[in-house]
């Protein structure tokens, strides 16, 4: 554990409260392990940072014997890097990304319970032999960089196992409980047409949290009601209603129109942004859900428009456009995962399948934030020519296994004997 860099060290400490202090440094070991790369090739590996008195089954009881609250974790991760990303205080809105990915498992029929709860269903155009476990995953979406000249990323803060009876956007409205989200700011989930539902609007609303997602162009929308006429004897709930690929033919006198600037193609491009603000039908019964539709069209090019839905109305459309522009960002958070050992995990249990993603949330969160410039640790840098980028996550992890040279990656001092030995030869 010497080898890792004191920061990075101070930030693991954190986690101490939630564990036991033999539980607190297996959880240490395998970080170091799969910060340093010994993890992916299995858990046990991690045991190479250990005393000689460690036993390395201690690593396989963390998963599957030791009490480690899921829920705990996640709200601590959670508190840490807000912590490092606004150290002086947290702003007005925060955005979070949620979204599932697909960890290839050919031995999963093999794993314990994960049969009876996970679907382990045969998908038209998919081999038969490959099965696996579907991850939910939360990431918080925050710009790095200096002056004008800013980018999106997000880090990866809490994922659960997608099991059978339980819809997508049902564990998504679970997670965003589970984090613990500060409750004195507003909170925006950024999220795509296959998980934005009724049930993830029902449960968010229930938390006083809000969507940021894409319609599909059949969505209908309701407008507000007209005045109520003395003659009717039941308050209209809802307007006239239409699709949303109609709203600019129907009803242009409802649309507000704004000019923007998007990297679309490749290049910066102005876009034509129009917004209204509608109601939505089977959220809640006998009552609307207000929200603001947002139509993106970039001129010039054959492209389908942008239908855009946000339930929270303070939100500018023009920021909320370029905020839903970052929801691909969870999918390189996907890829580097991917790259750390998410799919290499070679447990038989169903509660080794839950927490394996999470250990690698820690250290995605560690690694991301040295790859953005928030936490400052002097790394070698490689100057490979046929590889440029140095803040990359992949690279900022060889980087730090450079600079940390594990004892047995580390070449043997020779002695005088063999140094005379290698002069003579």
């Amino acid at each position: 554990m010497d080898n890792l860099p004191p920061l990075l060290l101070a930030i693991l400490q954190a986690f101490r409260p939630l564990m036991r202090s033999e539980v607190f440094a297996s959880f240490c070991y395998l970080l170091a392990g799969l910060l340093i790369g010994e993890a992916k090739a299995g858990t046990a590996r991690a045991s190479v940072f250990a005393p000689a008195d460690y036993w390395p089954q201690r690593l396989s009881d963390l998963f599957c014997r030791h009490k480690l609250s899921g829920q705990a974790l996640m709200a601590k991760l959670v508190e840490v890097a807000l912590s490092h990303l606004y150290p002086r205080g947290l702003p007005g809105r925060l955005f979070w990304i949620a979204d599932a990915t697909y960890t290839e498992k050919p031995y999963a029929h093999h794993i314990a319970s994960v049969d009876w709860f996970h679907r382990l269903k045969y998908v038209a155009g998919r081999a038969k032999n490959l099965k696996g476990h579907c991850y939910v995953f939360a990431a918080h979406l925050y710009t790095h960089g200096e002056g004008k000249v800013r980018q999106w990323a997000s880090v990866l803060v809490g994922a659960v196992l997608y099991i059978k009876g339980r819809s997508i956007p049902t564990l998504v409205g679970a997670l965003a409980q589970h984090l613990r989200l500060p409750t004195t700011v507003r909170h925006v989930w950024v999220i795509d047409s296959g998980i934005l539902s009724r049930p993830l609007l029902r449960a968010l609303e229930a938390q006083d949290q809000f969507a940021l997602g894409r319609l599909r162009c059949n969505q209908r929308v309701y407008f507000t009601p007209r005045r109520r006429s003395p003659r009717q004897r039941r308050p209209q709930v809802f307007g006239p209603s239409c699709r949303v690929d109609q709203l600019r033919t129907r009803f242009p006198q409802r649309l507000r129109r704004q000019q923007t600037v998007l990297r679309v193609r490749g290049r910066e491009r102005g876009v034509a942004v129009c917004d209204a603000e509608i109601l939505l039908r089977g959220v809640w019964p006998h009552r609307a859900l207000p929200a603001r539709v947002v139509l993106v069209t970039v001129p010039g090019l054959s492209l389908a428009p942008w239908y855009l839905l946000c339930t929270d109305l303070t939100l500018n459309p023009v920021e909320a456009v370029r905020t839903y522009a970052g929801r691909c960002q969870i999918e390189v958070n996907f890829d580097e995962v991917k790259e750390l050992g998410l799919g290499h995990y070679q447990g038989r249990s169903g509660q080794g399948v839950r927490r394996w993603p999470l250990f690698v949330c820690v250290a995605h969160v560690l690694l991301k934030f040295l790859a953005t410039g928030v936490l400052s640790v002097p790394l070698p840098a490689l100057n490979w020519s046929w590889y440029p980028h140095e803040q990359t996550v992949g690279q900022v992890r060889r980087r730090l296994i450079e600079l940390c040279r594990p004892r047995i990656s580390r070449d043997k001092p020779c002695t005088v004997s063999e140094q005379e030995f290698a002069n003579a030869a």
